[in-house]
């Protein structure tokens, strides 16, 4: 007997294209959002100002985001997730020789950390910190994922001091590129990511 395969219901086609325009709509305020803290800086970053670069009212922003607070912690956990997929993109294939050696995640983890910026990126970082620090709750993201790269570097199969010292390394140089401290640049930043690759690949 032949059958027919029914078409989603109208119900259910209409919520998940709700779903679609909801995160559309919040990509589009964080997209405006990042573009007004790396013009103006993150003390011209209100509702208002995101609600105006997004071309949107007010109301269709604190529909998302109801305090100032909430769209800079959504721009914070914007900028993890973010590094969690650049860490994805330098893992090994599974089930290849480079996957099978221990400290596949740590160097992964450097990669990351060390790869070149788009321009605006370092202010939009340090000045998301900024105000993040002036909030503690809002570094909580930001100390959680922290303490899941650690965890998951422990498990890398390298010995916990050595992974430890680069994932320390790793944040310092990433710090130090955020607020302009002295970070090293070019052939010197080069040779600094190549040793400290070296170091992950020391088997415990």
């Amino acid at each position: 007997m032949a059958t027919t395969t029914a078409s989603p219901t109208p119900a259910r086609t209409g919520a998940r294209t709700t779903h679609r325009d909801s995160a559309a709509t919040k990509r589009r305020i964080l997209d405006a959002s990042e573009r007004v803290v790396m013009r103006d800086g993150v003390g011209h970053l209100t509702l208002e100002a995101a609600a105006g670069e997004a071309g949107l009212s007010k109301g269709g922003v604190l529909y998302h985001f109801p305090t100032r607070d909430a769209l800079v912690a959504a721009m914070v956990t914007r900028i993890i997730e973010q590094f969690d997929d650049d860490i994805a993109s330098y893992l090994p294939e599974s089930g290849t020789p480079e996957a099978e050696l221990p400290g596949a995640y740590a160097r992964a983890y450097v990669r990351a950390t060390l790869e070149p910026v788009t321009p605006g990126e370092e202010r939009l970082g340090a000045a998301l910190l900024a105000a993040a620090a002036a909030e503690p709750e809002l570094v909580v993201p930001l100390q959680e994922a922290a303490a899941r790269w650690q965890n998951r570097l422990m498990e890398d199969g390298l010995d916990p001091t050595l992974v430890t010292l680069i994932r320390l390394a790793c944040d310092g140089l990433w710090l130090c590129g955020l607020f302009g401290l002295a970070a090293p640049h070019g052939e010197l930043l080069a040779s600094v990511s190549i040793a400290l690759e070296q170091m992950a690949r020391v088997p415990s």
